[in-house]
């Protein structure tokens, strides 16, 4: 028996929504992903018929994300059903949390309650969220355009009126670790989402240690990060890194903040660092197989790289465009009528037919690219050479550690940078948030599992 695909449970504990923020004690921080209920009702019933039977789908899981399942309750012979949410850290880490039932029902709502969490970890309230989100570059830097030097991030920042994170950022200019007076509460803030303004400002002060001096040497031809222009990316999935110097060389060198909210990385990560390494023989020997997929996303548009790689990967056929093209200038918003590869593609994703900027045809693309993205994750190649090419990137990792002072606030401990880069984990095909049924908003992106 094998555990069924986890799907996005819109509702769901099952009433949380992907992005949904949690918190540890510790100050660690999660965001909800999707959640499952076992077995699946309509085709296995409303229970296991054994424990026995149960425990293997669970190992399923677990064997499947190569994690253990953190149970909020204890089992019993008579809970025979269960369901898993995924959560995923500020740093990457996958979580699965588990709650027993007797018995999956139709409508699991209020089933799981929000207080039912493993040791340490809360529902981040409304308020904590306004916090987090008020300290993003988003709110604070609010533009993409180029900063010269820290002064001038500095006056951006200081628009907000707070005078504490002036205050922060003037101190680390000034080569000091930062402290924010009665902050304490908000420690975990501070690192994950200031913490992306805070760390490129302390490498133009100069007090960012590991191979910050080593990057600037190999990137920038020795410029110092203070020569350098910088911006932030203001979608929040724009790429792997969350700002982004300029050196007086021209190159680009991306900083990714440790302890980020984990932004997906962009094709443009990966398609750049293959064309800077396209003469390294066994870099190429390495990445082959992701560098083809790479390559095509990179070199078509949003509609036309799913057909490309459909038709690469055997998925799809020719004809299948012209189906899709002509629903789409028909303005079809039905589902009668399709060809079998059609039929086959969307097979049991939900649309809603009703909603502005449906179009069959587009919903025709949605399955192809999901269906494309579940050969591509299924190749250990994929994965493998894609960490070789990110690895090889023109990125500085940049960890930033903070912790109490006194009883009432936060100072920042160290920054180390990375280079270069040392991705690690899964990196996965994602085309869950440009392929919906609408035009597409964006070309495939990659995220880390």
């Amino acid at each position: 028996m094998r555990a069924k695909e986890f799907l996005f449970e819109a509702k769901g504990m099952f009433g949380r929504g992907q992005g949904d923020p949690f918190v540890n004690a510790n100050g660690e921080t999660a965001e909800f992903v999707e959640i499952g209920a076992f077995p699946d009702l309509q085709t296995q019933g409303k229970q296991y018929d054994t424990p026995e039977s149960r425990d293997l789908v669970i190992a399923e899981i677990e064997k499947q994300y190569g994690t253990t399942i953190q149970w909020v309750n204890t089992p019993s012979d008579t809970n025979l059903a269960f369901a898993v949410a995924r959560v995923q850290t500020s740093d990457g880490e996958v979580l699965l949390w588990g709650r027993y039932f007797k018995q999956v029902a139709p409508d699991m709502m209020g089933k799981w309650s929000n207080t039912q969490l493993p040791a340490g970890w809360k529902l981040q309230t409304k308020g904590a969220q306004k916090v987090a989100s008020g300290l993003d570059p988003q709110t604070l830097i609010g533009t993409e355009q180029k900063f010269n030097g820290a002064n001038a991030v500095i006056s951006q920042v200081s628009r907000s009126g707070d005078k504490v994170l002036t205050d922060a950022l003037q101190q680390t200019a000034q080569g000091q670790m930062a402290v924010f007076p009665g902050m304490a509460e908000q420690l975990a803030t501070i690192r994950d989402y200031f913490g992306e303004i805070m760390g490129p400002v302390a490498m133009m002060g100069g007090i960012v240690g590991g191979q910050a001096d080593q990057a600037k040497h190999a990137l920038a031809d020795g410029a110092d990060w203070s020569q350098m222009s910088i911006y932030w990316p203001q979608s929040k999935n724009h790429n792997l890194v969350d700002s982004i110097f300029t050196a007086p060389n021209g190159v680009e060198i991306g900083v990714s903040s440790k302890g980020g909210k984990g932004a997906a990385a962009s094709v443009k990560n990966l398609y750049d660092s293959l064309q800077k390494n396209k003469n390294n023989v066994e870099l190429m020997r390495t990445t082959e197989y992701a560098g083809k997929i790479v390559t095509v996303i990179a070199e078509h548009t949003a509609m036309e790289g799913p057909f490309v790689l459909g038709e690469m990967l055997g998925i799809s056929t020719p004809a299948l465009r012209d189906e899709v093209n002509g629903a789409i200038e028909s303005g079809k918003r039905d589902f009668t009528g399709l060809s079998k590869e059609a039929v086959n593609l969307i097979g049991t994703m939900k649309f809603d037919t009703t909603k502005p900027g449906f179009n069959t045809g587009y919903a025709i693309l949605a399955g192809l690219a999901k269906a494309v993205a579940g050969v591509v994750n299924t190749n250990p190649e994929f994965t493998k050479g894609a960490l070789a090419l990110l690895n090889t990137a023109s990125i500085v990792q940049l960890y930033t550690k903070v912790g109490k002072q006194g009883k009432n606030d936060v100072a920042v401990t160290s920054y180390d940078a990375v280079y270069p880069p040392n991705f690690q984990g899964t990196i996965l095909l994602d085309n869950g948030k440009t392929y919906y049924g609408g035009v597409p908003k964006g070309k495939f992106a990659f995220k880390f599992n």
